[in-house]
């Protein structure tokens, strides 16, 4: 299975492309986790009716484009404290055995290439029980025909 945590909305683009034809060419199957950031003064378990709800949507449209493959796609939202989406992503990957979690990824240069890329992907290079993909650069230029 390969794991994929969606980030922003072009980035995931990029990595779900990228999984997906993996994933096609081994017949294998994608897991597409969405955060649902919790702020640190608040339960984990506090109630986020119109935030899931949102997910749920996103969730929803970016299986039709991972099926659009024919690849199989599985989907779960996963809650997480800000900059520790790591943990989140490592419980699940070790769930169902991911064997490998791409991350769609812009690369930050403003700071001078010392951390180039964001707290959450950090977090999720340094939990992850499998190897990590990160799909930095623009995606592909072809659409796909969602059904």
């Amino acid at each position: 299975m390969v794991l994929v945590p969606l980030l922003g909305v072009e980035q995931t683009r990029h990595a779900l492309d990228l999984a997906c034809r993996l994933a096609s060419d081994r017949g294998s199957r994608v897991l597409l986790l969405a955060p649902l950031y919790v702020d640190w003064e608040l339960p984990l378990d506090a109630h986020f009716e119109q935030e899931e709800a949102a997910l749920r949507i996103e969730l929803a449209r970016e299986r039709a484009l991972a099926e659009s493959y024919g690849v199989g796609a599985h989907t779960r939202i996963v809650r997480a404290r800000p900059g520790e989406l790591g943990r989140g992503v490592a419980e699940a990957a070790a769930e169902v055995r991911a064997s490998l979690i791409v991350l769609g990824a812009p690369v930050d240069s403003q700071r001078g290439f010392r951390r180039p890329f964001s707290r959450d992907v950090w977090s999720v290079l340094n939990d992850a029980p499998c190897p990590v993909m990160i799909a930095t650069g623009a995606p592909p230029s072809v659409e796909r025909a969602v059904a």
